[in-house]
């Protein structure tokens, strides 16, 4: 072979080479996706309430900064992280509006839960609104979770229950046991949510047991 030739080969060699070593490093890593997911089903919950109504998960409003694919950590009192590759695989508003729904059905046995939008026609005695205000958390430290909440009732006499929910939980350091905090602080949510709902079920029932006023003079008069 003659030699300029084989110099040629060589050079062709090394930018090959080199070609895929730059390809190499510019691979990205994966991007990993996480879904919240809902309290267990099985285990001990509170007692279905005597007649059995329709709940409506009707609205969920997060921040503008959290509800974003990638996932939002805090890393100092006014800095925050965006995590390119560890994201959540659908709407983060959706997917705590449908947690509260399946939280809501474990906590509430006997009741219905239904989440918006709902089949035209079909009709829900409470319906459910949560205004989250703060929703993240730092790797290996603390989870808070934030809200105010509301549940109206539709069906019957109208009334609204409110409360404010601060919830935290510890976190792992790595992103699966952030989003398996977040899960947690949800249950503890909705838990709030599903005991405010039993109550108000209970005064509303003992309200229609109660003799009106003119039915406690008609009985005194018999």
């Amino acid at each position: 072979m003659k030699p300029r030739l084989a110099r040629c080969l060589v050079m062709a060699l090394a930018v090959g080479l080199a070609l895929v070593a730059l390809g190499g490093c510019g691979t990205s890593p994966a991007t990993r996706f996480y879904v919240l997911t809902p309290i267990a089903a099985n285990g001990a919950h509170p007692s279905p309430v005597s007649n059995a109504i329709t709940i409506g998960v009707r609205l969920v409003v997060l921040p503008d900064e959290l509800d974003r694919p990638q996932i939002v950590t805090r890393t100092g009192a006014n800095t925050v992280h965006l995590a390119e590759f560890d994201r959540w695989l659908a709407s983060l508003r959706d997917s705590v509006m449908r947690v509260i729904g399946d939280d809501l059905v474990a906590l509430l046995p006997g009741d219905r839960v239904a989440v918006y939008p709902w089949p035209p026609g079909k009709s829900v005695d409470r319906e459910v609104v949560v205004e989250v205000t703060c929703f993240d958390g730092q790797l290996g430290g603390r989870c808070v979770l934030d809200a105010r909440w509301k549940v109206l009732t539709r069906i019957g006499t109208r009334s609204a229950i409110y409360g404010q929910s601060t919830l935290s939980e510890v976190s792992g350091s790595d992103y699966p046991a952030l989003v398996a905090a977040h899960s947690r602080l949800l249950g503890a949510l909705s838990a709030e949510i599903a005991s405010a709902i039993r109550n108000g079920a209970h005064e509303a029932d003992a309200t229609s047991r109660r003799p009106s006023a003119s039915q406690g003079r008609e009985d005194q008069t018999r």
